[in-house]
């Protein structure tokens, strides 16, 4: 007997490989924030997207959401500035940390929300992608 081995699409693997690949390397940047880990993520978010995506709004709106962030964060050596109402105590066991006058591209930094929940300008093209993109824009 023979077994028949049919072919993968690569469409069909890029749909579940990226989303498992990118959660990684958001793991990896959380447990370690720096700029390598930063790059990375950054990295396979971008491809991930360009890879998997046909060009459309949604698109056009992720990837503005994915430029924005990393911007700020690799200006920032892999950290994410965070203004008032949020308050870090001793080194930066995250990637996110207090914001301060010496960081680069502060007006792409999580400057929004209240004292629970912070987010950017980037986080908001994020969001309305990701909404539109579900809608088939």
């Amino acid at each position: 007997m023979s077994a028949h081995f049919s072919k993968v699409d690569p469409s069909a693997m890029i749909i579940w490989l990226a989303p498992l690949t990118l959660f990684a390397a958001r793991l990896l940047w959380q447990r370690m924030p720096g700029l390598g880990t930063c790059a990375l993520f950054w990295g396979i978010a971008a491809a991930s997207l360009l890879l998997g995506s046909s060009i459309g709004l949604s698109l056009l709106l992720l990837g503005a959401g994915i430029g924005c962030n990393a911007a700020v964060t690799l200006a920032n050596g892999g950290f994410m500035p965070v203004s008032a109402h949020w308050r870090s105590r001793g080194p930066a066991r995250s990637l996110w940390v207090q914001r301060q006058s010496g960081q680069r591209l502060l007006f792409l930094a999580d400057n929004f929300g209240n004292r629970f929940i912070r987010f950017s300008v980037g986080d908001v093209f994020l969001a309305i992608g990701i909404v539109m993109s579900f809608f088939g824009f």
